[in-house]
């Protein structure tokens, strides 16, 4: 059934029977209520802590907010969560700099505060499919304590948009679980520096252990887009062997201190050229990055046998060559010796491969 109904000056909906919880609440969705401040209330003390209601919805599967700019923040219990929506969220700076207690399990807070997911106990939320956190600028870390084990197996999709307080998002042992992983979109998240912490920024007591065994790979990522994070540096750091058999786009834009898209967090002397394919790679576009030196490490050669698309702009300290052969397969290369940087500040390239031949064309 869908009702529209325009309640311009409603503030408070209260729904009374918190106390007796919700054993049986699969889904939660609030939408563009500009003026709503609080859903839920409660008169027994047992659902409040501190000055935040408490939800436990222990058969929540999706729980999606969006465009309540004045909600107070609300905390919810839901282990079986699969779904995560906050968008535009309790951005009033009154009620979002309160703060919010550590309980003795995982919760989610749900408002612009520092942290999304408290994670205690370890394998919190693993049933997580897509999350989505867009102008939340209070929020500072997404999991609490990357000490704790926490396993994303099941995550699809993550966007995040417009956090801008965001530096990071995930640990060695978290993104070596991220096995399901299709869609990756970061849009605007200026203080991000890293999307995985490297090791040495692991806290020595994490319980992890060590993970410098386990190669970092993600066989099912399909898409990349990373746009407008002017901190980052680097967007993946690998082993010895990364894999990346399915992705297709990889969209990197306007991320003024990247210097480099895949770098070896181990230090390898590349003796001799090595060669790695990107199978299901269609469209690649590298595009005002002004801080770029190396798409792929020094003496490695990349091949991409289904490449589409490439787009190459602004990208003035770029060393990387990139060029067709004979069976149409686009190759790029940084070599160990350059003596003269590729330069596509004087020009853009864009190459499109289709069954009717190569189209390349090249703009001042």
């Amino acid at each position: 059934m869908n009702i529209n109904h325009c309640w311009t000056k409603l503030e408070t909906l209260r729904i009374n029977t918190l106390s007796h919880g919700f054993p049986l609440l699969e889904s939660l969705y609030l939408k563009n209520c500009p003026q709503l401040l609080q859903v839920f209330s409660s008169t027994e003390g047992r659902d409040v802590i501190g000055d935040h209601i408490l939800l436990n919805v222990p058969f929540l599967k999706n729980l999606k907010v969006s465009n309540c700019p004045q909600i107070s923040c609300f905390i919810v219990q839901a282990q079986l969560i699969e779904e995560l929506v906050l968008i535009n969220v309790g951005n009033s700076r009154q009620l979002c700099n309160t703060d919010v207690p550590v309980l003795n399990e995982g919760c989610i807070v749900v408002g612009n505060h520092e942290e999304v997911f408290q994670v205690q106990g370890g394998y919190s939320f693993s049933s997580i499919k897509s999350l989505q956190l867009w102008n939340l600028f209070e929020v500072r870390v997404i999991w609490n304590d990357f000490a704790q084990v926490v396993t994303l197996e099941n995550l699809t999709t993550l966007n995040l948009f417009n956090c801008k307080k965001l530096r990071y998002i995930f640990s060695p042992m978290m993104a070596r679980s991220l096995s399901h992983l299709v869609d990756l979109f970061i849009v605007r998240c200026e203080e991000i520096e890293r999307l995985i912490l490297a090791k040495d920024q692991v806290a020595s007591s994490s319980s992890n252990g060590d993970t410098s065994l386990q190669p970092m790979s993600f066989p099912n990522l399909t898409r990349i887009i990373v746009t407008d994070c002017k901190n980052l540096n680097s967007l993946f750091p690998f082993g010895f062997v990364f894999v990346l058999p399915k992705l297709e786009t990889l969209k990197v834009i306007r991320n003024s201190k990247l210097e480099q898209v895949f770098e070896l967090e181990e230090k390898v002397e590349v003796v001799a050229e090595e060669e790695m394919k990107f199978d299901k790679l269609e469209r690649l576009s590298l595009e005002e990055l002004p801080g770029l030196i190396h798409f792929c490490p020094k003496g490695y050669h990349y091949v991409f046998p289904e490449m589409m698309k490439l787009k190459v702009r602004d990208c003035h300290k770029l060393t990387t060559g990139f060029f067709i052969d004979s069976q149409e397969f686009v190759h790029c290369k940084t070599k160990v010796y350059i003596l003269q940087p590729f330069n596509p500040t004087l020009f853009y390239v864009i190459i499109t491969i289709t069954t009717e031949g190569i189209t390349c064309k090249i703009f001042n």
